[in-house]
């Protein structure tokens, strides 16, 4: 029958909530707990989801969400009037540079177009007249120009089919800068970028379908799908070469950096530590709400007894559950997500402080927005999965079973006749197995956290995290060598720099590292007879002293004969070269044949600070990787071979006593976008803020999941205490005493705390043999070293609070005399 009943649930709701403050305050705060660490946990990973997509975003140059290359005037007009496209922007790719030495796109951009493109330091303005050009300061100042606004300049180019490189027309003409920019320290963009102005593109004989158009869809999820299928319906068809294209077929673009966007390039096991948090943040919130809703049902069963007594049905019990649940969980979500969002933006703030590879990023409104969803989501989503058991227990008792319910369920036979306060402790406890599992299992959460969060920052090695950093005191390069993106001699460090540093008063010595970078790979560079792609450095006697040698040993004298060379060891071995082992380099068909001499670890402070990825058919994205080799060579042997100078950084030792002004000289410097430093202080400083980082969060989540097992404690000493008041009083009348009782009660709580202890040391054991062992030894900055004294102290904490509270609790509630609290009680019942 359909009765409007739906006002009186809800009243009878509330007032059964109202009936125990205890029980709903607790649930309040369990409830807004677990909303807490969901909107702190949804803020941190969608805060570094979108600085990581910004970072992406600067090293390919746009925030458009994709593209359609090579298309003509008319095919924009077509594509563009699609439903999914949002917006659009033109780019006409006009030409190339003419000119061997440098390199340099011309194109014709829209004003769109220049606002989706990630530049710095713009100076001046887009160029608007026939004869204004907005170029990248670098290529002007390439091409022998101060690149100052105003200033004229001469630029030849050659005008060229898209994609193709057939030269249409050769041209030469006069320009005036009207603005400068610079491309980001993380962009890819490995070549300058000219802009003209439409005024001058429209006067140029231009190719067929020489536009890309750019879009903006409704949202960044599967966009190569959506590209796709704009494609489609408007006629067109997607194919993959490019040049000599079609009127009706056209190529996309994706850019993926977006997530969400559909691309090969996203690994889900990026996300894997945020889902294990999600999935422990459920559980730690499922332990406690769960428990507590049992309590409930078992407090109120005879209550809900009675209502099914006088009509009321399973489906509406189940109805009267889920309400308490949802009217406790408003209030908490509201004021959990306040304080998560709060905590989320410090933990981001700190992280991002910490990393220099991660882009600083507020969160927008709609973030926010979308945090709040997402978390009251999974709160309320974890109340109901809590409620779910609770409430169908409670719909399925009979009024008969309600009335004479006793949730201590009593053995027929024992095996032993005897009987003390520890068994009858015992035997109450295991009675209800789940309840006890769940609140081990709640206990216990907090405390392996903890004890992981201290046992890794504990272990941090700060000698051996520097050592595979930085050995000298300082250590400068181009901004992009510590952005992990030198890429050769465009990333040079300047001699006239280093010059400067060495005439420094304090200056104890230095050495440099020569690497070619990208601008040279195999076959250019190979090792004979082998499938293996080397990588040539030059080092500085100097920096060879610093190094740690893990196989063989330096011989200065053999050193300097020219035909020795250390092989750079990555982790697990990997080299494929012995010592002793002779092997003939190949140089662009310059012969050398080299002995390994030694081995030293390949790290950030003597590498690329990035793995290549370098195939057999470097055409062929397809063909095999083949395995790397790191070769260090004197320096003169590796210029006599490579012909190449570039100096990829140069480390330096000085007095300490000079060390202010060093700094001050340094930070001088930087005001040249093309130098930065590093320096043993600066790592020093940053090892610890990681491991402050590393600690906050893991003690906030050890906090509040303790929190959490505290509160789902607690809330069973004084369940029980009170619901087994009666059966006290009573064991008081014939002749125990409050001493004795206040022991029974201590002897089931240490039961819930002794068992934790132990399941907790048994987990831990677990986690620190086949996860944090292995995480930590493989890592360059930690060494494990087993330790539990933490783990101990939580689980010493909960015995304390179990002894403390429990004989306080029965303390208060027995105030009374003997037959005012069996006669209270009594009537209580009736």
């Amino acid at each position: 029958m359909k009765v409007k009943n739906k006002i009186y649930i809800k009243n009878l709701a509330k007032k059964i909530l109202n009936a125990n403050k205890n029980r709903k305050n607790i649930l309040l705060l369990s409830i807004a707990l677990t909303s807490i660490l969901f909107t702190s946990l949804f803020s941190v990973i969608l805060g570094l989801g979108k600085s990581m997509e910004l970072q992406t975003m600067k090293t390919i140059g746009t925030t458009s969400h994709g593209s359609f290359k090579e298309v003509s005037d008319k095919d924009i007009e077509i594509l563009s009037k699609d439903k999914e496209i949002k917006e659009f922007s033109i780019r006409k790719k006009i030409g190339i540079l003419d000119n061997n030495k440098i390199s340099a796109e011309l194109s014709y951009i829209d004003k769109k177009n220049y606002d989706w493109s990630l530049i710095d330091n713009i100076k001046g303005k887009i160029p608007e007249k026939k004869n204004e050009v907005f170029i990248d300061i670098s290529t002007a100042k390439k091409l022998g120009y101060n690149g100052e606004i105003g200033e004229k300049i001469k630029i030849p180019f050659n005008i060229e089919k898209p994609y193709t490189g057939e030269v249409i027309e050769k041209k030469r003409d006069d320009f005036i800068i009207s603005g400068t920019f610079q491309n980001p320290i993380d962009s890819n963009v490995g070549v300058g970028q000219i802009y003209l102005s439409k005024a001058y593109a429209d006067t140029l004989n231009l190719p067929y379908k020489i536009n890309d158009m750019d879009v903006m869809l409704k949202n960044s999820f599967n966009i190569k799908n959506k590209l796709i299928k704009v494609a489609e319906r408007k006629g067109y068809k997607v194919v993959d070469s490019p040049g000599n294209l079609s009127d009706k077929e056209v190529r996309i673009g994706v850019n993926f950096a977006y997530i969400l966007s559909g691309s090969k390039n996203f690994d889900f096991t990026n996300f894997l530590p945020a889902l294990v948090l999600l999935a422990l943040v459920m559980i730690a919130g499922f332990l406690i709400i769960n428990n507590i809703f049992k309590i409930s049902i078992n407090e109120d069963i005879k209550l809900l007894g009675l209502l099914k007594t006088i009509g009321m049905t399973k489906v509406q019990i189940k109805k009267l559950v889920h309400l308490e649940s949802f009217i406790v969980s408003i209030p908490s979500i509201v004021a959990g997500n306040m304080l998560g969002l709060s905590i989320g933006k410090i933990i981001l703030n700190k992280i991002f402080s910490n990393n220099m590879m991660l882009t600083y990023i507020k969160l927008s409104i709609v973030n926010v927005v979308l945090i709040i969803i997402f978390s009251t989501i999974f709160t309320l989503l974890t109340v109901f999965l809590s409620v779910m058991s609770p409430a169908k227990y409670a719909s399925k008792i009979s009024p008969i079973d309600a009335s004479r319910y006793n949730e201590t369920q009593i053995k027929k036979k024992y095996k032993s006749n005897s009987i003390s306060l520890g068994k009858l402790a015992r035997r109450q406890i295991f009675s209800n197995k789940f309840r006890y599992i769940s609140i081990v299992l709640s206990m216990s959460l907090a405390a392996v956290i903890l004890n992981s969060v201290l046992t890794y920052t504990g272990n941090i090695d700060l000698k051996k995290g520097l050592s595979d950093v930085i050995v000298t005191d300082y250590n400068i390069a181009s901004p992009k060598y510590f952005r992990y993106m030198y890429l050769g001699k465009e990333n040079s460090i300047s001699n006239k720099i280093i010059g400067e540093i060495k005439r420094q008063k304090g200056f104890n010595g230095g050495g440099a590292l020569y690497s070619y970078g990208y601008e040279y790979s195999y076959p250019d560079i190979k090792i004979e007879n082998q499938k293996i792609s080397p990588t040539l450095f030059g080092i500085d006697d100097y920096l060879i002293n610093k190094y740690q040698f893990i196989q063989g040993e330096f011989d200065a004298e053999k050193w300097k004969t020219g035909n020795y060379v250390i092989i750079g060891e990555r982790a697990n071995n990997t080299s494929y070269y012995q010592i002793g082992d002779k092997l003939t380099l190949n140089v662009k068909n310059k012969i050398k044949e080299v002995q390994v001499m030694a081995k030293i670890d390949y790290n950030f402070s003597n590498g690329l600070r990035y793995f290549p990825i370098i195939h057999e058919n470097i055409e062929d994205d397809t063909s095999p990787i083949l395995s790397l080799e790191y070769i260090y060579m004197p320096t003169f042997l590796y210029k006599e071979l490579t012909n190449d100078r570039s100096i990829m950084s140069y480390g330096f030792d000085i007095e300490k006593s000079e060390r202010k002004n060093f700094d001050k000289l340094l930070k001088s410097l930087e005001n040249d976008p093309d130098f930065a430093y590093d320096s043993r202080d600066l790592q020093i400083k940053s090892f610890k803020d990681f491991k402050n980082l590393i600690e906050f969060v893991g003690y906030s989540l050890s906090l509040v999941l303790f929190l959490i097992s505290s509160m789902n404690f607690i809330n069973i000493i004084a369940t029980e205490t009170i619901k087994n008041m009666v059966n006290l009083s009573i064991l008081e009348a014939i002749g125990m005493t409050k001493k004795k009782i206040k022991s029974y009660l201590v002897k089931k709580n240490l039961i819930y705390s002794l068992s934790s202890l132990i399941f907790s040391v048994i987990v831990m054991l677990l986690v620190n043999q086949f996860i944090l062992k292995n995480f930590m030894e493989s890592t360059k900055w930690t060494s494990f070293k087993f330790t539990i004294l933490p783990l101990l102290i939580v689980n010493i904490v909960n015995i304390i609070i179990g002894i403390l509270f429990t004989r306080e609790f029965y303390e208060n509630h027995s105030n009374n005399s003997l037959v005012d609290r069996i006669r209270n009680l009594d009537n209580e019942k009736k």
